[in-house]
């Protein structure tokens, strides 16, 4: 590296990038984490203080932000800060037991005191706790989108390749800056000289841009199936993140498994477990049950706005293919019009770009077959809320891969019989990604990833990004 490109490099990097500690990262999601943690117990307070006055004092729940240094002490100890790339259903586990037994452990000191109001006051404290596990994880998402708009969040992180086998993983930390690694520079084994790849310099392997990198103090180096010897880079970099560009085993759930000095790792199909079925079922039928004050009303309202403003009926059932290849009947607010075949054959038959886009897709980003009153229900989602009935007699699940119909089936190659083997969803990971905003190849990634992966803090996690989701908008047509 000549003083010229030495110069250009350090412009580049103090242009672009803040710091390379994560301390104002984490700092700052330790932040968000202590509002979400006083709104949740002033939830709580509030609730108690509605059904009786006389039991607590709302206003008191802002004293408890004493707690707050112990209870981000056990956040911090359990590995929540800085809070990059955590895998979703780890931090939702995590927040859910550490809150659970901050809360408690809180309650339990108030029981020993002597007051009048020590009760209601444990309650409330106790009660904060599934307010906290769900916001907390939900809170920080929003956060992390915010934050990443910014360069001051984040660290850079140098990218080690062998002829472009990291790109895959550039771009995705490119298109997504919340998940806190930002690509600051690109060592490519195979580089022929410098060069640049979407603003982001490439480097051949060099002691001079070795050297230049700990100038900077870059303390992250993610490794995708780097060819050369990486002694050095293990003895430098703080945290070395090893990638492989051949995603086949998509699971986080592995464990340890020592075969007398020979190292094995062991993985669990969750969903083919009764008790974990029976988890996910009580699940269900809860959050049916919990929701059902909202949910009912709104979907009498629908159903009358529906059957006024447009001819036919109110609901429409889709044949899907559900668990194990048994159709069913998925429903939905009608939000076409009645003649919709008929005008979808026409379309087909007259519109060579809406073809093509239907049998990639499936579906068409504008549909003239969708009513006004339709275009609203798709938007806000609210088409699928019929849908709580296939919940309710276990055709569907709140969490799930989305259920195909028969064509779709071909897509979906070797793999269809794996994404067939558990029950689909309201909700999944491929809705919670752009929906459909995503073609069939990722979806299909998706729908694995959970299949593999599934746990109860899995589905909390999914649950909360769908609230987030929904509001946006995102995908949704």
């Amino acid at each position: 590296m000549d003083k010229k490109n030495q110069s250009e490099f350090t412009a580049y990097f103090k242009r672009n990038f803040w710091r390379t500690s994560s301390f104002t990262s984490g700092f700052l999601l330790m932040l968000c984490d202590c509002v979400t943690i006083m709104l949740s117990i002033g939830i709580s307070f509030f609730i108690i203080n509605f059904i009786n006055h006389s039991w607590i004092n709302f206003r008191s729940f802002y004293t408890y932000g004493i707690y707050l240094p112990p209870i981000l002490a056990v956040f911090y100890a359990a590995g929540l800060y800085p809070g990059f790339v955590l895998p979703p259903e780890d931090e939702v586990k995590k927040f859910s037991i550490c809150t659970f037994f901050a809360f408690v452990g809180i309650a339990l000191s108030i029981k020993v005191e002597d007051a009048d109001d020590k009760i209601p006051l444990m309650v409330a404290l106790i009660l904060a706790t599934p307010f906290a596990s769900l916001m907390l994880p939900l809170g920080r998402e929003i956060a992390r989108h915010q934050f990443g708009k910014h360069k001051w969040y984040g660290v850079p992180a140098v990218i080690y390749e062998s002829g472009k086998s990291g790109m895959f993983i550039t771009e995705r930390l490119m298109k997504r800056p919340d998940f806190g690694y930002k690509p600051a520079i690109i060592i490519d084994s195979k580089a022929d000289g410098i060069s640049v790849l979407n603003g982001i310099p490439v480097y051949p392997p060099s002691v001079e841009i070795f050297e230049e990198i700990k100038k900077r103090g870059i303390k992250v180096a993610i490794l995708c199936d780097y060819e050369p010897d990486i002694t050095d880079i293990n003895s430098y970099y703080r945290y070395t993140i090893q990638i492989p560009k051949i995603q086949d085993t998509n699971t986080i759930t592995m464990n340890v498994r020592d075969f007398g000095g020979i190292l094995g790792f062991s993985s669990t199909h969750n969903l083919t477990k009764g008790f974990g079925l029976l988890l996910k079922r009580a699940v269900d039928l809860f959050i049916l049950l919990l929701s059902s004050p909202v949910t009912v009303p709104v979907i009498a309202v629908v159903a009358a706005i529906v059957k006024l403003t447009s001819e036919g009926p109110v609901f429409y059932g889709h044949k899907r293919i559900g668990k194990n290849g048994k159709e069913f009947k998925c429903w939905k607010f009608r939000s076409m019009v009645v003649n919709a075949d008929k005008m979808l054959d026409k379309i087909l038959a007259e519109n060579p770009d809406m073809r093509a886009e239907w049998e990639r897709d499936r579906k068409f980003t504008n549909d003239p077959r969708v009513t006004k009153i339709g275009k609203i229900l798709r938007k806000t989602s609210i088409d699928e809320l019929p849908q709580f009935f296939n919940i309710l007699v276990g055709e569907m699940s709140f969490v799930g891969p989305r259920p195909v119909t028969t064509p779709e089936l071909t897509k979906y190659g070797h793999k269809k019989d794996f994404i067939l083997s558990v029950q689909p969803g309201l909700s999944g990971m491929w809705q919670i990604s752009g929906r459909s905003d995503t073609g069939y190849e990722e979806r299909i990634t998706l729908d694995s990833y959970y299949i593999q992966n599934w746990s109860i803090w899995l589905d909390l996690w999914i649950i909360c990004k769908t609230i987030y989701v929904v509001i946006k908008g995102k995908g949704a047509y």
